[in-house]
């Protein structure tokens, strides 16, 4: 199965941008993307706390395929980039990393994957010069509404108004609607309608209305058997 997965608020290129690249790689390389994940988890969130993200690895079969935008799609710390590829490589999973037109797999190169982390690091101890002022493009605050994020895009992407959905919640419906509009959640919830529905219920069950995050033991009952190497 290949799946495609996005990187939401990523300070490098919005999520409309990342699918566009990675449908038009699949087009030209043949590929039919069966599922397609969004990754909510704050940038400055260690691999460790990231249990989404995580779960959703654990979700991954042997043989699978997973393409990405670029390697930030997954994280931009090289030590957690190699746990990541140990965590794939060991089943067999390919990689396709859309933007450089690089392919992780058993049969890649040693030195060619060393290459690719060395590059890397180089980018992260010498930024662009291209700098911004003030919080990074795409960066936000914590909100009070972070924990509930996932569970308000799928009920904007199934049609609920804001105010049913603020009287839901509990929430101030003017409040709602700033965190809604700057956070283009509403932009979120339509690309995610256009997106291809998952074929396997064990991925299904990591994001169906939950806040973005799976507890321990939910991830240990989607996989039970797999010995993560994170």
């Amino acid at each position: 199965m290949a799946v495609m997965l996005l990187k939401n608020k990523n300070c490098e290129e919005n999520i409309s941008t990342q699918q566009k690249q990675i449908l038009r790689y699949a087009l030209v390389n043949g590929f039919s993307i069966q599922a397609t994940e969004i990754d909510n988890s704050p940038d400055e969130k260690v691999l460790e706390e990231r249990k989404w993200f995580r779960g959703f690895l654990r979700s991954l079969k042997p043989n699978d395929t997973v393409l990405v935008y670029d390697l930030w799609s997954f994280t931009n710390k090289i030590d957690e980039l190699v746990k990541i590829f140990e965590c794939l490589l060991r089943r067999n999973i390919t990689l396709h990393i859309c933007n450089k037109h690089f392919i992780v797999s058993m049969q890649t190169p040693l030195f060619q994957v060393l290459e690719l982390l060395a590059k890397q690091r180089e980018l992260n101890l010498n930024p662009s010069k291209k700098t911004h002022a003030g919080r990074p493009k795409g960066r936000m605050s914590r909100s009070k509404f972070d924990d509930n994020r996932t569970l308000i895009v799928n009920m904007l992407e199934a049609g609920i108004s804001v105010n049913h959905i603020a009287a839901e919640l509990g929430f101030s419906r003017s409040s709602l609607k700033d965190y809604i509009n700057s956070r283009e959640l509403k932009e979120l919830a339509a690309i995610k309608k256009t997106l291809p529905k998952h074929d396997n219920k064990k991925i299904s069950k990591l994001t169906a209305h939950q806040n973005g995050e799976n507890s321990p033991k939910e991830c240990a009952l989607i996989a039970p058997n797999l010995k993560d190497p994170l």
